[in-house]
């Protein structure tokens, strides 16, 4: 007998006028939405960017010889770097937007390593060229690659950058670094896989410096675009 009335629900017992105001309740009001993980996050980016890479070289045209420079070891695995880093750190930046993010040293000392190493690869494999010779080109075609390196890298940092800012980061400098070294990555492999020109000085000013250049702007944009949230 004790068992039966313990296991009637709760609003059974109350009054009939007591009971329609909960169910009145319970129907209007709206389950909370379960929050996005970072693997779900990540994947959105990653269809995003196969997309921008996908319209961009439609737009543009991939190289005469993609298909030579996709089976090479140094041009092939300098793609491949490019788009891994962009991975990795779109990874990182979409944690790191977490409240439960910890910092973590061994994340940035990977980061750095590979970053640095893609940045001497013109120098190990590729052939060089004369600094003058290669801004005197850039300047004919009007800096048609670094233009669209950057013209790539923004929407990629607009997605990331609007997702990371529903998550209330704690770490919203380290957000936008991440992101922006993402975007940026993601923009040098799209050209990279257009522009036939695998100079050292070339590559470095056009495809890889810009990266240097403007990074500051993703992490003074996102300390304030990512830290909103707190007021």
């Amino acid at each position: 007998m004790s068992e039966s009335i313990h296991s009637k629900p709760i609003k059974n017992s109350l009054p009939k006028s007591h009971r329609d105001l909960v169910e009145k309740l319970v129907a209007e009001n709206k389950s909370t939405p379960t929050a996005p993980t970072v693997l779900g996050q990540w994947l959105v980016w990653l269809v995003f960017s196969l997309l921008a890479v996908a319209l961009t070289l439609s737009l543009i045209g991939p190289q005469f010889e993609l298909q030579e420079r996709l089976t090479d070891l140094s041009s092939g695995g300098f793609l491949l770097l490019a788009f891994v880093l962009a991975a990795f750190t779109a990874r990182m930046g979409i944690a790191s937007s977490m409240p439960d993010y910890r910092p973590r040293t061994a994340p940035r000392v990977i980061a750095g390593i590979l970053i640095l190493f893609l940045f001497s690869m013109p120098f190990l494999f590729f052939e060089t060229s004369a600094l003058a010779q290669a801004l005197a080109r850039d300047r004919a075609d009007e800096w048609f690659c670094a233009r669209t390196m950057v013209l790539v890298a923004l929407p990629t940092w607009l997605i990331l950058g609007w997702m990371a800012s529903r998550n209330a980061s704690f770490h919203p400098r380290w957000t936008g670094a991440w992101l922006g070294v993402s975007a940026f990555l993601l923009g040098a492999g799209t050209i990279q896989l257009h522009c036939a020109r695998w100079e050292t000085c070339h590559m470095l000013v056009d495809h890889l410096m810009p990266m240097l250049t403007l990074i500051f702007l993703p992490i003074w944009i996102g300390g304030y675009w990512f830290a909103r949230w707190r007021k």
